[in-house]
């Protein structure tokens, strides 16, 4: 059986950027695909990492800007209470998070890897902030072009909150908490970073 060379491209495309070819074709289509994968922390302790994409219609140079200025996440981020940037450098941010973790609020302070040649963004927990409220998180954005003006944008995210809460719960929470986040990005990005939750 012979695959053509459009199967071919879309399943090379879907491997670069970390998706299935099913996820690939569903965000194409306007979808929003999530998932769980397993992984290992650097602790040693298994764990599942959200994973969600989004095509938002505006060139990658327009979705890094908003997507590397962090003063204003407060006004369009589901759940993002306060924005501190504790330091700024023009690679890297050391920002104090607050969160609506629905049955408390979650306080944590994260360095973010601004890194704009790979078009990603990498967080971790600055584990020697006195007033986290959470054990540790690791996450990133990743931007690929679909074309001059589509962006794909990748979100991978955990979090241990130091709590013991279900895996389903878990990954029930992620299925309803990322396609919110990517949704909210996609519109303040493609109202010209007017729109506001």
């Amino acid at each position: 059986m012979l695959i053509s060379w459009v199967s071919l491209l879309g399943i090379l495309l879907a491997a670069t950027v970390g998706l299935t070819d099913p996820e690939l074709q569903a965000v194409l289509r306007g979808e929003i695909p999530t998932r769980t994968e397993s992984f290992v922390s650097d602790s040693g302790k298994s764990a599942g990492r959200g994973i969600g994409a989004v095509v938002i219609d505006r060139p990658l140079a327009e979705v890094w800007s908003v997507l590397c200025r962090y003063e204003d996440k407060a006004e369009y981020m589901p759940r993002v209470e306060k924005v501190v940037i504790l330091d700024a450098k023009p690679d890297r941010l050391r920002v104090r998070m607050q969160v609506d973790a629905s049955v408390t609020t979650a306080r944590y302070t994260a360095f973010f890897q601004l890194d704009e040649a790979a078009h990603a963004i990498r967080w971790t927990l600055d584990k020697s902030a006195p007033d986290n409220t959470i054990v540790d998180t690791i996450g990133s954005y990743e931007l690929h072009p679909v074309s001059a003006e589509r962006t794909l944008l990748l979100y991978r995210t955990w979090v241990d909150t130091g709590r013991s809460i279900p895996r389903f719960v878990h990954d029930y929470m992620s299925r309803r908490s990322i396609p919110n986040l990517l949704r909210a990005i996609k519109k303040r990005v493609e109202s010209g970073g007017t729109w506001r939750k």
